[in-house]
């Protein structure tokens, strides 16, 4: 028989634990964009200064992003429903700690431990889907609504967001927008157990702490100015940070390859790094998200600032764009087997690229109602994304060993968010320097925001496009020799 995760004690997963891990994966995405909308309302309530309300939303990215490469690697060892609900009691009682803060500091002690709960919980997601469903049709379908699910919560987020806090439930303002994930947590928390496998790595013999710190250190000295440089103008002592993180980042990359080639416990295993299909793969998903959050918050800024729309429109707005992301996620599994994966990501990362010029030359036509024209472009956006971003990580993880999938999950995820930080410092430059240029020339705001928002297109359509041209160097969606071998003695 094949050998896969050698202590599972559970084959496979039924589609009522899929949904209970997906609903985890819901929760965490939705709480990256809820806080938005009802900054302002937190903010007055709280009394909180701009600093301390960019740092209520700050916060959560930064403790996510930086603990998932850990979090992939404590499911590997400890168990991955294990750790899966861990994380998702802890972001639990989080979500109830935020909705009963009485300060700002308070709210932002509880983003962090949020944030670090969501980085435990995510990575299980996809090795839990990755090992627990051995048929690749089925396994394609899962992530298939993983992808469908994420794209739902980045939209309901925003929209519930500018619901909860408009209608003031009972008199709480801006505390249903956490509190509502405090009764969802306990009904997934009752079912895991019973309903999602446990597996682990059968050679995972320990953390490598020392590398976890120094990891969690690179990272963050790299993340914190990607995220707060826009915010500061990108001050010289933040941009020295940036220099400084790049080299801890190759020597955290560096130390984790000796240890390996030694014998020692790692964070991460040189194998995988080593791996082209692997590493190219995930330098794939980076950029690819690059294009991603830039693009929605450029839309953003387009559409309330450009245009007046209240927050809740503006929301409302990407409604269509996530319908197309659900409905293309759910039917890439068919594409990809009558077409194969790299055809699939390749038409997506084009796609990606057609939608943004589309929505790059109608700014520059500048109709009367440049919002409104722009909804069959957002629409190809999202039919793009849903091709690409699920089973770009599918195709990922199709050629990593099994004892590796935790790891592996968790530097994806890490790069999907590295990614999102990444695409906002550089490819909104391009935004704010058309608005300024334009706003300087006396150009009224409608006028400077869709000419910014232009450039922005612009941009995303060479990223998307070099993404496709990219692909075509990777060796991706192959499974690893070993598993490869294994399954043809079996036969």
């Amino acid at each position: 028989m094949a050998v896969t995760d050698s202590t599972q004690t559970d084959s496979t997963c039924s589609w009522l634990g899929l949904g209970i891990v997906l609903t985890g994966a819901f929760i965490a995405m939705m709480d990256t964009f809820i806080v938005n909308v009802a900054a302002p309302s937190i903010q007055a309530d709280l009394h909180a200064g701009p600093a301390d309300t960019e740092f209520i939303i700050a916060g959560y990215t930064l403790t996510y992003a930086v603990g998932l490469i850990i979090g992939g690697r404590l499911g590997d060892v400890y168990g991955r429903r294990r750790m899966f609900a861990v994380g998702l009691a802890g972001f639990t009682a989080a979500s109830l700690a935020c909705g009963l803060a009485h300060g700002a500091g308070e709210l932002i002690a509880a983003r962090l431990v949020q944030g670090a709960a969501a980085a435990l919980l995510s990575p299980q997601v996809l090795a839990i889907i990755r090992t627990s469903f051995a048929d690749p049709q089925q396994r394609a379908r899962a992530f298939g609504l993983m992808g469908a699910v994420q794209a739902l919560a980045s939209v309901f987020g925003q929209i519930l967001g500018g619901a909860v806090t408009q209608a003031d439930l009972l008199g709480l303002g801006w505390r249903p927008v956490f509190l509502i994930n405090v009764p969802i947590g306990i009904a997934a928390l009752l079912l895991t157990s019973r309903a999602v496998p446990e597996s682990r790595s059968p050679g995972a013999d320990g953390i490598d702490w020392g590398g976890a710190l120094f990891g969690v250190v690179a990272l963050s000295l790299l993340l914190v100015p990607l995220i707060e440089g826009q915010q500061l103008g990108w001050p010289g002592p933040l941009v020295a940070v940036l220099l400084v993180a790049v080299a801890a980042v190759t020597a955290f990359v560096a130390t984790q390859i000796r240890r390996t080639r030694r014998g020692a416990t790692t964070l991460l295993n040189a194998e995988l790094l080593a791996g082209r299909g692997f590493a190219g793969g995930a330098a794939l998903v980076l950029l690819f998200s690059a294009t991603m959050t830039p693009l929605y918050l450029g839309y953003t800024i387009l559409l309330q600032d450009g245009y007046g729309s209240p927050p809740l429109r503006a929301g409302l707005a990407f409604a269509p764009l996530a319908t197309a992301v659900a409905v293309s996620s759910f039917l890439a599994g068919r594409f990809i087997r009558r077409l194969g994966a790299r055809a699939v990501l390749a038409s997506g990362a084009v796609l990606h690229g057609v939608g943004s010029g589309v929505a790059l030359w109608i700014c520059l036509a500048a109709p009367a109602g440049v919002p409104g024209s722009l909804l069959p472009a957002m629409v190809v956006i999202g039919l793009a994304e849903g091709l690409f971003v699920a089973p770009s990580l599918n195709a990922v993880l199709e050629g990593v060993e099994e004892q590796h999938i935790g790891g592996a999950s968790g530097v994806l995820t890490a790069m999907q968010r590295l990614g999102n930080a990444l695409g906002t410092a550089v490819l909104m430059l391009p935004f704010l320097a058309t608005f300024e240029h334009t706003h300087a020339a006396g150009a009224a705001p409608a006028r400077g925001y869709t000419l910014a928002f232009a450039a922005l297109c612009a941009a995303v359509t060479l990223a998307s496009w070099l993404t496709a041209a990219l692909l075509y160097c990777v060796p991706i969606g192959r499974p690893p020799a070993r598993r490869a071998e294994t399954s043809s003695a079996d036969r």
